[in-house]
């Protein structure tokens, strides 16, 4: 099972490997399934996930993968035609969000008169896409750092973390790999032991006593991973390109 979130991507998602010898997952699993995975260690730190089926895919001869989408999903599946006309930026941003029929976080972007936005039968995620792009293009404004995601208090579009306890990854404790940008690409990579409910745009400590670095970052990808061959988080962290 793995389960993976992304800045900068609308959904997060999960995907698990079952057995399906006889071939009955077709009747037992149905696209629209909710699915509530409980994940973490025995009798000490756990976390839960939540979303909705989306595909079933067979992947050997006993064995299919369930992939789901979560909670946020309203941000893909609901789509806007609109036209709004001087307007700002801000409280057109959440009247926007408010369509997806999910609680309401934080909404933190530049505050800027729109003089014209249409948006044309396209799903949340994107009519925010545009709004920002108007942003950029209109008045100047960096997005690269500017987010949209679900979190625990609801919709969050801005440039600031999801709230929670900051793990430490540390050197001789439960840093397994860190592996630094060595293709110019802005992202570095951790290998570490499973840390339950840990999502992007989380703030996470890194102690690496290799490469003397003592900071806190934001986590822009992780994965979680609970396979036969080891339970392990891995993180990307870096340059945001949003």
């Amino acid at each position: 099972m793995e389960i993976v979130s992304v800045r900068h991507h609308p959904l997060d998602l999960a995907r698990i490997h079952v057995p399906d010898p006889k071939g009955e997952a077709g009747d037992l699993f149905t696209y629209g399934d909710p699915v509530r995975i409980e994940y973490g260690y025995r009798g000490g730190e756990s976390a839960v996930w939540q979303g909705t089926l989306r595909a079933l895919d067979r992947v050997s001869r006993d064995q299919v993968c369930l992939t789901a989408d979560s909670l946020a999903l309203p941000l893909a599946s609901t789509f806007i035609t609109e036209c709004y006309a001087d307007d700002y930026s801000q409280p057109l941003a959440e009247h926007i969000l408010a369509q997806a029929g999910l609680p309401m976080g934080r909404v933190d972007i530049p505050n800027e008169l729109i003089p014209r936005l249409p948006l044309s039968c396209v799903p949340i995620w994107q009519a925010v896409h545009q709004l920002l792009h108007t942003l950029q293009r209109g008045h100047g404004h960096d997005r690269s750092r500017i987010a949209l995601w679900l979190g625990v208090d609801g919709l969050n579009l801005g440039d600031f973390d999801e709230p929670g306890d900051v793990p430490v990854i540390a050197t001789g404790e439960n840093l397994i790999k860190h592996l630094p940008d060595g293709k110019n690409l802005g992202l570095h990579r951790l290998e570490t032991v499973l840390l339950p409910g840990l999502s992007h745009s989380r703030v996470f400590h890194l102690n690496d006593a290799r490469l003397r670095i003592s900071r806190s970052f934001r986590a822009l990808h992780v994965k979680h991973s609970i396979a036969s061959e080891g339970v392990r988080t891995f993180i990307k962290y870096g340059r945001e390109c949003g």
